[in-house]
């Protein structure tokens, strides 16, 4: 997603395919982790259906977010930085700002102003809770019911590439690296897991998880960042390319282990009864667990996917040529499809699980395909 997902071409170098695939991938996994939400997920959503008493889809559905999240939106950020050096080298300070403000900036307000509105508008209509027209419910409540949505991604790396652009009008030196950097080791890979583990358990005791502000929950910003810088030194030292399939498989490895756990330690910690509060902040063992848990998931789940996706998806065709260059449109507008769709499945006499299983694909094809259309129009060509 460089900033905000579009083609992922170095300023000045040939077109990455692998990380175009990766950023479709990342952005259906985010369609798919709203549809669990949806379906009983622990989270906030627009549009939740409470799963009936005794199934099972709140406990395997939160499992499955809960990995997503630990992953998915930080490795979103490593990959929009990566491509920051070379665009703002290219461009130089006023025009990548320029353009930041133009591909991310117009989205941001237009969805903060129209496009929630319009998606809590659809739910309450088929929840009943409304039965104006659309035009009567913008111009009486559309007002109050602005906010970023899933754009606080988008505000955040507005912020991101502003502090960036500051940065580097202060920073002294070449814009070019003078010496090389090599790939970090494993063990400061651990000290990294440590260290943002405490830093992420000390945040969360002012900002557990859930507290928002203006969409951005800060409990989760401190390996955000991490990533985000991460991603800027990968594109200067070439870490990207570095990997090794060694040092790949001993995270992931350690991640998968950690996946495995997680069943014990939210029986262990009481989530099964009292809920998931708990681990999302406050001095508690289950929320030191949870801030520990979720960066090693980053790094060994993240690197995993760049190693995979570098060595066996580093082509394309015509149809992820067009998923790629949509994937910005389609993180864009993929509420309306995760709502629509959930409102379609709502009343199917299957379990949520079932449910989930049959929402995903069709909130991703119908997203990503009308997308690819939008995308296309005339005066949206050079934004999205």
């Amino acid at each position: 997603m460089t900033q905000a997902m579009p083609a992922a071409q170095a300023a000045d170098g040939p077109r990455l395919a692998y990380l175009d695939n990766l950023r479709t991938f990342l952005t259906a996994l985010v369609i798919c982790h709203h549809s669990a939400i949806s379906q009983g997920a622990s989270g906030g959503w627009y549009y939740i259906v409470p799963p009936p008493e005794g199934s099972l889809a709140p406990v395997l559905l939160t499992m499955f977010a809960g990995v997503n999240q630990a992953f998915f939106m930080s490795l979103f950020f490593a990959v929009s930085a990566f491509f920051t050096p070379r665009s703002y080298d290219k461009k130089g300070p006023a025009s990548y700002m320029k353009d930041r403000l133009a591909r991310l900036g117009i989205p941001l307000v237009a969805y903060f102003f129209v496009l929630n509105p319009s998606v809590v508008y659809l739910v309450h209509r088929f929840t009943g809770r409304t039965q104006d027209g659309y035009f009567d419910f913008m111009l009486r409540r559309g007002i109050h019911e602005t906010g970023t949505g899933p754009l606080w991604f988008v505000m955040t790396l507005l912020i991101f590439a502003a502090l960036y652009t500051v940065l580097r009008l202060t920073a002294s030196g070449s814009r070019n690296p003078t010496r090389a950097r090599p790939l970090p080791t494993n063990r400061q890979v651990l000290g990294f897991v440590i260290g943002i583990s405490l830093f992420t358990f000390v945040v969360r005791l002012w900002f557990p998880v859930g507290w928002a502000i203006i969409g951005m929950q800060l409990g989760y910003y401190p390996l955000y960042v991490c990533m985000y810088v991460f991603g800027v030194w990968a594109c200067r030292y070439s870490w990207f390319e570095d990997l090794q399939p060694k040092q790949v498989s001993l995270w992931f490895r350690a991640s998968l282990g950690l996946i495995a756990l997680m069943p014990v330690l939210m029986v262990l910690g009481g989530a099964l009864k009292g809920g998931t509060d708990v681990f999302m902040g406050g001095v508690s063992w289950q929320a030191c667990a949870y801030a520990a848990w979720e960066p090693v998931l980053c790094v060994g789940i993240s690197m995993k996917l760049l190693v995979l996706f570098r060595t066996r998806c580093n082509g394309e065709n015509g149809v992820t040529r067009r998923m790629a260059r949509s994937a910005y449109t389609a993180y864009i507008l993929h509420p309306f499809f995760v709502v629509c769709g959930t409102y379609l499945v709502t009343h199917l006499p299957v379990d949520p699980l079932v449910r989930f299983v049959a929402l995903c694909p069709l909130a991703v094809g119908t997203c990503f395909a009308v997308s690819n259309a939008v995308r296309q129009a005339p005066l949206l060509k050079r934004i999205l």
